[in-house]
């Protein structure tokens, strides 16, 4: 069962406070003859196409090949996104009627963006602690940067772009949801505290060298910070985890592909847990380094064995002192299982910005009817292929082919409570509601019919 769409539930719960103190009740809906169903299994692809030049707009059916697990598939579905926004008027409600459904909405967006701003993953504390190695990396002050160069995009933005920002520190906050109007989103970003939430020391400690005792009484020292950081950086994933489950589901409505520009750092779990949640509201990832091009610490102890035995094996590698940042392979691996890209090592943060933004301009969806033997709750390798082969593609590396089946009672339970306490609005169901005023059983009830979904999730 998906989230119960808390918004119009929000919106109810407000008219019902306007008004005196009226019954309610649900219309029952009318028995009806037995109806005949039949399921279609759609798998839909998002894929980047550019060259040098720009988004490539002039491709068909017979210029791809899509393989699932090998297989050849026949295309059925092929549609274009190049960046125009439409603007075609929204059909209206009929009076009293409330309703989330996409085709009330006044226009379809250029783009659809989600940033997360991640104070979580960005530490803080460069300087060694007393007694500890000097770390190899320094990146304080990553996401006061990363804002900066987020505003700068933000005054050149296109009016056609939709762009929701959320902050990330012990919780996810929701600071501007979807909109086009730049000014509003300049005056969330530029009121926004960028200090990092995560000590560097508590993520990712260096070895201690306390003067005076063995070396056995050291790696009992280290082994302990080891294992305290261990612990921070389980919650930190958490945490994170659970904040993209609810964009994931804030935005499953949403029609189309969706970009997560996530301004981040130091990633405490793996790219292929990220793009798990992600694959469900068809969400790519297009993390971005906010430290930019990190300098290596300055100064380096005096006892600092000769780096080429740790590039050489011959010795471990003290904990803090990793060859590459932590964090960036996980970006790289969650950008391209879900056909986004990660901007790493990169001081052109606003460059990086736009780009994202940009690839909405340049993407085609491919579809294909999977039969009904091949869903079978596996992952699916997919692979895209065009025969211009000098073209770059950027796709999801593949699904999960879930099987159809219906919610139990717990479940439904566990959706809408996690829909009711999420800081996001889930608004995967979709939900149209009228409100009449009646005099039975008792005088000024309100009658709220149309609430199959309500009905559904009822706890």
């Amino acid at each position: 069962m998906r989230p119960f769409p808390v918004r119009a539930l929000g919106c109810l719960t407000s008219l019902f406070a306007c008004l005196p103190a009226p019954s309610v009740l649900v219309a029952q809906n009318p028995p009806q003859t037995p109806t005949i169903q039949v399921s279609t299994h759609l798998v839909q692809i998002s894929v980047v196409v550019r060259d040098k030049n720009g988004p490539v707009k002039n491709l068909t059916k017979n210029d791809f090949v899509v393989l699932d697990r090998g297989k050849p598939q026949t295309i059925s579905i092929l549609s274009g996104e190049f960046g125009a926004s439409t603007t075609q008027p929204a059909p209206p409600l009929p009076p009293n009627t409330y309703s989330d459904l996409s085709r009330y909405r006044a226009s379809d967006p250029r783009s659809v963006t989600v940033v997360l701003l991640d104070n979580l993953n960005t530490l803080f504390g460069s300087d060694p602690q007393p007694y500890e190695k000097t770390p190899y990396w320094l990146e304080d002050h990553a996401l006061t940067i990363a804002k900066q160069r987020l505003m700068e995009f933000l005054k050149q933005m296109n009016p056609g772009d939709r762009i929701a920002i959320y902050g990330l520190t012990n919780r996810l906050r929701v600071l501007c949801d979807f909109t086009c109007d730049h000014d509003q989103l300049l005056a969330v970003v530029s009121k926004y505290d960028p200090t990092s939430r995560s000590a560097r020391e508590s993520a990712h400690p260096s070895t201690f060298q306390l003067p005076g005792v063995s070396d056995r009484v050291n790696a009992a020292i280290d082994a302990d910070t080891q294992a305290l950081a261990d612990i921070n950086n389980q919650r930190r994933g958490e945490i994170t985890m659970s904040a993209l489950t609810a964009i994931a589901a804030h935005v499953a409505d949403i029609p189309g592909r969706k970009n997560l520009l996530w301004l981040t750092a130091n990633l405490p779990f793996s790219g292929e847990a990220v793009a798990r949640v992600l694959a469900r509201g068809n969400i790519a990832a297009y993390p971005v380094d906010a430290r930019g091009l990190l300098p290596g610490a300055p100064v380096i102890s005096m006892d600092e064995v000769d780096g080429d035995a740790y590039a050489e094996g011959k010795i471990g590698r003290p904990l803090g002192h990793t060859t590459v940042p932590v964090g960036i392979d996980t970006m790289i691996d969650m950008a391209a299982d879900t056909g986004g890209h990660a901007f790493v090592n990169n001081n052109d943060i606003t460059s990086a910005i736009r780009a994202v933004v940009e690839d909405a301009a340049a993407t085609y969806t491919l579809g294909f009817y999977l039969p009904a033997g091949e869903v079978d709750g596996k992952f699916h390798k997919l692979t895209v292929q065009v025969h211009r082969p000098e073209l770059p593609l950027a796709y999801p590396r593949g699904y999960f082919a879930f099987k159809d089946t219906a919610a139990t009672e717990n479940e439904s339970h566990s959706s809408f409570l996690a829909a009711i306490r999420g800081p996001l609005d889930a608004s995967a169901v979709p939900l149209e509601v009228r409100l009449d005023r009646v005099d039975q059983p008792a005088p000024h009830s309100l009658q709220i019919v149309g609430l199959e979904a309500l009905e559904a999730c009822a706890c």
